[in-house]
């Protein structure tokens, strides 16, 4: 049947794509789970990227906190006004509502299942406890992501790590490493997408082994050429065994060992006379 369909798809000139039908599938690669950098000029785009993460952690910490000491009853119209109070931030932004609802669809499984253990566990008031404090925190850092650049982050990181260098933290490093971090992740989604449309274009769309497979081949072909390319630029200095004196000359302690003076000739030693 299917190369007869094929047949007629050919003859009709209609080929088949593999885009296409990934397409069809909903293959396509999505955003990150947080979102993009959404240019915008409100007061939120132009406060600085440290405030704005403290504003998140103070969002995480309050979210946190009336959810372990509240009561459920105080605890559900609490988080009920926090969850709406970050969504008006956001629409107010220029987010739009579409952004929230994407991370509602894109948590929507883990919300389910967490929400039913905690239906389960400790009643529907607790659920809804629980679900409202995730939400605003996945919210808050959306939010966040959408209108703080990438390197204005890493900057307040590395504005914020500063006085550790006394205890031998070097912030340039972990700016390095955060970004690398950053930037790994839509590598390794871009590969699963890639993985996933070679699989349905193969029509093994539903064979875990088909997409998981060559998606960790690649990625750890991609993390080998990376550590290739910081080893050539020189940034993996420092991490080789400190007990290694790049000082110390093999010839010298050869040298040494035979008994030759260090100022004596290398040459070939003089036999009796």
């Amino acid at each position: 049947m299917s190369a007869l369909r094929a047949a007629r798809l050919e003859g009709t000139g209609r080929a088949a794509h593999p885009r296409r039908r990934a397409r069809r599938r909903g293959l396509d690669v999505e955003p990150p789970l947080l979102g993009r950098y959404v240019p915008g000029r409100s007061p939120l785009h132009r406060a600085g990227a440290g405030a704005k993460l403290a504003g998140l952690g103070a969002t995480a910490l309050v979210a946190g906190l009336v959810r372990s000491l509240a009561p459920a009853a105080v605890a559900a119209p609490v988080l009920l006004v926090l969850v709406a109070a970050v969504a008006a931030v956001a629409v107010a932004c220029g987010l739009g509502a579409g952004l929230l609802l994407t991370q509602l669809r894109r948590t929507a499984w883990v919300l389910l299942a967490l929400g039913a253990v905690q239906w389960w566990l400790e009643g529907p008031l607790r659920a809804v406890v629980v679900l409202a404090a995730v939400v605003a925190c996945v919210w808050a850092a959306a939010t966040v992501t959408a209108t703080t650049p990438v390197a204005a982050v890493l900057d307040a990181v590395v504005t914020g790590l500063g006085p550790l260098r006394r205890v031998g933290v070097d912030p340039g490093r972990v700016a390095l490493l955060l970004t690398l971090a950053v930037q790994s992740i839509p590598v390794v989604v871009g590969l699963l997408g890639q993985s996933r449309a070679a699989a349905a274009a193969r029509g093994l769309e539903r064979d875990l082994r088909a997409v998981l497979v060559p998606t960790a081949v690649r990625a750890v072909a991609h993390a080998e050429a990376l550590a290739e390319a910081l080893a050539a630029r020189g940034l993996d200095a420092g991490l080789d065994d400190p007990d290694d004196d790049p000082d110390d000359d093999p010839d010298d302690d050869a040298d040494g060992a035979r008994g030759d003076h260090p100022d004596a000739p290398r040459g070939r030693s003089p036999g009796p006379r």
